[in-house]
Parts: C-alpha cells; structure tokens; sequence
C-alpha cells in the first residue's frame, strides 16, 4: 500500500495530468473530510457523485476535465492504490459511469444521484428540523460527512441495516448529531448551521432592500416561535367540518351553505364585502379559504366530500401545530420570485406593527428593479406588477384572519396568528429550501 506521495508518483508516471486530477479530487474532499485520516464512503460518493459532474457543469468544466470519466478512473487509481479497493470500485461502477453520463442533462442527473444515494446505505435523512441543502456551506457539508460517517460505522457495527429500511433509527442519529454541543461548547452544531444557513439567505439574493428587512429580523428568525395557541377561526371552522366523512359538497362541488353561513360569520373579509347569496360561489373569501386550505395540504376533494388530509387530521386540534403549518406552505417555494414578494411583505409587517400597504408594495417595487426582473415578455416588473402581488398576498393573509386592516387610516398589520405564521414563513425559508441545481 502507498502513501499519497508514492500513489501519485506511480499515477505520473503513467499520464502527469491524471495525477494532477487524482491529487486535486483528493484535495476537495479531504477539505470538508469528516475524519481526520479515515476515509469515508459518503465522501468518495460525494466527490464522485456530486462534487466532479457537478463541476463540469461550470462554464470552465469542460476545459478542466475533458473526459470525466477517466478523471474519475484516475481518482479510482489513486484510492486503490491508498488500500481503499472497495471505493475504487465504487468510483468504477456502473452507477457512477451512468450519473456522470448525465452530468449535463438536469433532469437524469438528479434523478440518477437519488436513487444512487437512497441505495448506498450511507445517504442522511432529512431530520424533522430541516431539509438538507443542495448549496451546503463548509458547516453543513462536514455535519452531513459526519452523518455519512456514523451511518456507515453503524452499517458495519450491525446496528444499522444497509439496505436503509430502518429510517426511525437513522433520523435519531442525525438527530443527535445535530443537537450535540458544538467544538467550542456555548452552542449545538444546529446552531452552527442555523447561522451558516441564515447568512446565506440574508446576504444570497441581490437586493438590497431585501437585505435591509431581513438582516433586521435574523435575531427574530433564529428563535422557533413560542408556542402562544392563537386562533385562526375561519380556517379552524372548515377543517373542523371536514373531520371523519368530511363536509358533503353539492351537486355543483360547493360547500354546503350551513357551513358556507358559518365561516361568513367569523371571517371579517365577509363581513367587509357583503355578499348577494348564501352560497360559496357568492363569497369570493371563502372560495379563496377552501384553495389555501388545498392548497396548504390540509384538506381534498374526494367525489361529493371535503376531507381532511394526514395532515390536517394531524393539526385540526393543535392551534400551534396548524400556525406552523401554514407558515410553512404560506410561502411559494417552488416559484422563486413570488417567494421573494412574500418574504419581503412578511418581513415589512413583522418589523412594523401598523404600515400603508402602498410602503409594502414600493418595497416591493424595489426589489423588481435592484434584481431586474421582467415579464414574459422581457419588459422591466413595476409598481403595477408589485402592486399587484402585493395585493393579492395581503388578500390571503386577511382571508386566514392572520392579517388586520384598519381601512379608515388605511394601514395593516399582522396579528398575533398572523406574526406567527410569519416566522414561520421565512425560518422555514431557512430550514427548509427548495431543492434546485446550480
């Protein structure tokens, strides 16, 4: 067995840039190793997974590596030559050939490189706190060596099955991992990573006037919401009626109008815009209750019924379990500019106990013009367009009760449910992020 100096002589003498290949592949993952001198198999699959297609993705990648697969097979060499056979193999096989065939097609890539890690046994899961990042900082990547690391000794301790069919017992590891004391003792590593994740979100898009309400409210964000039991009638009546068979619809899929006259009766958008029946199709606020409620993933449409999904069956009772619900499906993840419109409207209101909504939505207009969005078309977004979404989020938030409107001084404001729910919103922006690719 070499050591690396002997390993990579033995490489250079075969092909000089191989080797430098080989050492610089070393390098990059001994950087976020998280063992000092033990190599691991999430850090070869990582390196040879998502470190090297996903760096041939860069507009240089091509020039670095021209083919990459016998960047990979000199990666292999090397590790073979180290005594680590069974992750030379591992760079060699068929899975590995066919994730890096697909480094720049998006779609394969990601589909190949899940099925490849929920297979490898070694694969972290998700805990309840967070979702794991596709853009980890140098925290987040060592903690999820670090559990890579443990899942494998587990696997060969046998106290883990490989086949990685005991999920429970892998989050609990993670789960420990996370809230254990950090190097310095005076914080957990979720701590560590809470702030790592926070700096980026702050200080990763270009505008600067959503950095200025944000960085404001990073104290506020860090801290989980207390657990208050604030209400949210309206939304609190409709799940209610749709318990056990559900609320039976009519024959044109609306709700019944007894429940319709019962969430007219606490909802103060209806009692703001009066309507000329006793049916739903008359009450636009409660239309738009029973989509948010779809779409929040608390209830569904099963033939004539109304039907409480898992989740909400899960929350329907718990006040706070169902604010964090909807602050963490409030927001439009997987539309990224809607997302930025929410999160500057929430963290505005959350900063101010009463505003003009027209100070939101110049707010808003800011950031269309520091980012430089534009329509489908190509024409620069403005105060029409901010105006616009604007108005249409504050809707929501009044028609959850989460918002109050004093429309003679013509100002709004969250309300304890409505504050709740906002951090909620923008901590799980942070814990929480869509998955994407760079």
């Amino acid at each position: 067995m070499h050591d690396l100096d002997s390993a990579l002589e033995v490489i250079r003498a075969r092909d000089d840039t191989a080797a430098k290949h080989a050492h610089a592949l070393w390098q990059v993952m001994r950087a976020t190793a998280a063992h000092p001198t033990k190599v691991t198999k999430y850090e070869v699959q990582q390196m040879v997974w998502g470190t090297l297609p996903l760096a041939a993705r860069r507009p240089d990648g091509a020039e670095a590596f021209d083919d990459l697969h016998d960047t990979c097979e000199a990666f292999a060499e090397l590790l073979d030559l180290l005594g680590h056979r069974d992750y030379a193999c591992l760079c060699r096989d068929e899975t590995t050939h066919a994730i890096l065939d697909a480094a720049r097609d998006d779609d394969r890539y990601r589909g190949l490189v899940e099925r490849a890690w929920r297979s490898s046994g070694v694969y972290p899961p998700d805990p309840p706190t967070l979702t794991w990042s596709d853009h980890a900082g140098d925290v987040e990547q060592a903690l999820r060596a670090a559990a890579g690391r443990m899942l494998e000794e587990a696997i060969d301790a046998g106290t883990l099955r490989a086949d990685a069919t005991d999920d429970p017992e892998r989050v609990e590891l993670v789960l420990r991992l996370l809230m254990s004391p950090d190097t310095s003792g005076e914080d957990t590593w979720f701590g560590k990573l809470l702030d790592e994740r926070l700096d980026s979100w702050i200080l990763g898009r270009g505008s600067q006037t959503r950095r200025e309400v944000l960085v404001r409210l990073r104290p506020e964000v860090r801290r989980p919401p207390e657990a208050a039991g604030y209400d949210l009638p309206a939304l609190e009546t409709l799940l209610d009626a749709c318990r056990g068979k559900g609320a039976r619809l009519t024959e044109r899929g609306y709700l019944p109008t007894a429940l319709v006259a019962e969430l007219a009766a606490v909802m103060p958008t209806c009692r703001e815009t009066p309507a000329s029946g006793r049916g739903e199709s008359a009450w636009p606020p409660i239309r738009l209750l029973r989509e948010l409620a779809t779409d929040f993933g608390l209830v569904e449409r099963a033939g004539p019924r109304l039907l409480l999904t898992d989740r909400g069956d899960t929350v329907v009772d718990d006040p706070d379990a169902l604010l964090m619900a909807v602050g963490e499906t409030i927001v439009a993840t997987d539309r990224p500019a809607m997302a930025v419109i929410q999160e500057v409207a929430l963290g505005a209101l959350l900063l101010e106990d009463r505003m003009a909504p027209d100070r939101i939505f110049a707010k808003i207009a800011h950031v269309f013009a520091e980012d430089s969005w534009t329509d489908p078309a190509g024409l620069p977004l403005g105060e029409a367009h901010a105006r616009e979404a604007g108005s249409r989020f504050l809707r929501t938030l009044r028609t959850l009760d989460a918002l109050d409107a004093d429309w003679n001084a013509r100002r709004v404001g969250l309300t304890d449910a409505g504050t709740s729910i906002a951090r909620w919103a923008l901590r799980t922006q942070v814990l929480f992020p869509a998955p994407t690719l760079p």
